[in-house]
């Protein structure tokens, strides 16, 4: 709080600097609002820190943890294909393992029309009408004026592509107009409705005694075999069946062999066993953090006096050890080392993480991280990864049969609501945490010391006014005197 920024002209009459008189009575005042401010920002930085903290743990919630609680984790499977030039493949979590024979005897192909020569002649007006498929709405009827070139008439035929499903696109090169349809399959095809004008016979697209139907082309269905079955048509070359996503690329035979994805579990496994050990460095770092008391956080003054650098290095020790031996975090990170230690009754040999290779270090300095020996995870996996699974996700009431994915995720929803309720969360409206309860309460007793302030320098002023008022009328009285004095000595 700065001194009232009024223009004061004081020591008029006493000589005295009391502007500078003032400065220093009001220094004992804003040392007090000082500490309070100082107070109030050391709660703000750990409303925010909390609120940090609870971001970590909602993202290793909602991603790494709710990820481990779905079976489809551990069911993904992997499709090899013997020729990726015919075929490529991938397979859903229910698909079954094995062997597949795919005899692809055709990819499925959109319908294409070219003008037949090169376009010389002139184009001539009117309109023509188009289609794209058994749909009446996929009609459209473009119309041509004498200044069309190809290319404009193209536009035109591309700007009703969303009702046609036909594009084009005219070669300057070649000088030949081509027509495509948007999608393959036998039910599309590019179809002349109406050319009374001729223009598409002028644009070397359309011979009426070639084309007696009107249809310049019509796309064609894939069609494949599975395992020497019957053959199935499809319309386009992305294809779903028996739960393969296949991509046809030419005809030709392959063979697909699905198995069990193990790379993509030790994937999802890595990537929780990382995100747990960032949230317990983190806290365990807080925890055990050094308390620097003679560096409380800096006013505006005081940085105005300092270097950036200098500021940060400050900050730094000002704002460690707000967290050290804090029972919240504490009962966090407690709670998650007991979580992932625990051992769950799943029928199989495997019931700890230990037990599949994950394992925490001795040494207590290292925050409870975990470790992974992918070697023994992968042999875990590869014996019995229904095992392996309910490890993490078995779903039970049971405690003690409960996956530990599904204990992580209502601890960390339970420990996230205690965090919510003392830092409250980073939404607009009214904080009602414990935390915002007294920011506020800082707020207004920051106003009220300030508006003190305020009083206090108006008092002050006002006494030495009175003060130098007095001197002048003491002095104006010297000087009557004096002049009396010396009339009577004349």
């Amino acid at each position: 709080m700065n001194s009232i920024d009024r223009i004061r002209f004081g020591g008029i009459a006493s000589g005295m600097d009391t502007e500078n008189i003032i400065k220093n009575l009001m220094r004992i005042e804003q040392m007090k609002v000082d500490r309070q401010f100082q107070q109030k920002t050391l709660l703000e930085w750990k409303r925010d820190d909390y609120r940090s903290i609870n971001n970590s743990l909602r993202t290793f919630r909602e991603q790494n943890v709710f990820n481990l609680k779905l079976q489809g984790t551990f069911q993904a499977k992997t499709v090899s294909s013997s020729d990726e030039t015919i075929l490529t493949a991938t397979a859903a979590a229910n698909t079954l393992e094995g062997t597949y024979k795919i005899n692809v005897l055709q990819t499925a192909s959109a319908a294409t029309a070219q003008s037949s020569a090169a376009i010389s002649g002139p184009i001539g007006s009117g309109s023509f009408t188009i289609q794209g498929n058994d749909d009446v709405e996929s009609q459209a009827t473009i119309a041509v004026t004498d200044s069309d070139t190809v290319q404009s008439i193209a536009a035109k035929i591309n700007e009703q592509s969303g009702k046609t499903g036909i594009r084009a696109m005219y070669d300057e090169n070649v000088g030949r107009l081509f027509l495509m349809s948007t999608s393959t399959g036998a039910d599309n095809y590019i179809k002349v409705v109406d050319d009374a004008d001729n223009i598409l016979q002028n644009l070397n697209l359309y011979n009426p005694t070639e084309h007696a139907d009107g249809v310049l082309s019509t796309g064609t269905n894939a069609q494949i075999q599975l395992n020497n079955g019957e053959i199935m048509e499809f319309s386009s070359n992305q294809i779903n069946l028996v739960g393969i996503t296949m991509t046809l690329k030419q005809e030709g035979n392959v063979t697909l062999t699905v198995g069990k994805d193990i790379d993509s579990v030790v994937d999802q496994i890595k990537s929780f066993v990382e995100q747990y050990n960032a949230i317990m460095e983190n806290l365990g770092t807080k925890l055990g953090e050094k308390r620097y008391r003679d560096f409380p956080p800096l006013t505006d003054e005081q940085k105005d006096a300092m270097k950036e650098k200098e500021i940060e290095k400050w900050e730094e020790k000002a704002r460690s050890g707000l967290f050290r031996a804090d029972p919240l975090i504490s009962s966090i990170s407690s709670s998650l080392r007991m979580t992932v230690g625990d051992a769950v009754e799943t029928g199989s040999k495997y019931k700890t993480l230990s037990s599949i290779g994950i394992t925490t270090s001795p040494d207590w300095r290292d925050h409870g991280k975990l470790y992974i020996d992918e070697k023994q995870l992968r042999a875990a996996l590869t014996e019995d990864l229904e095992g392996v699974m309910k490890i993490f996700n078995n779903d039970s009431a049971d405690p003690k049969t409960q996956g530990i994915a599904r204990k992580l995720d209502d601890m960390l929803k339970a420990q996230m609501e205690s965090i919510a309720s003392t830092a409250g969360r980073t939404v607009i409206g009214a904080d009602e945490s414990y935390l915002g309860r007294e920011i506020s309460r800082m707020d207004k007793r920051l106003e009220e010391m300030q508006n003190r302030m305020i009083r206090i320098e108006e008092g002050y002023w006002a006494q030495f006014t009175a003060m130098e008022k007095a001197l002048q009328q003491m002095q104006s009285q010297g000087d009557w005197l004096y002049a009396q004095l010396s009339q009577m000595q004349r």
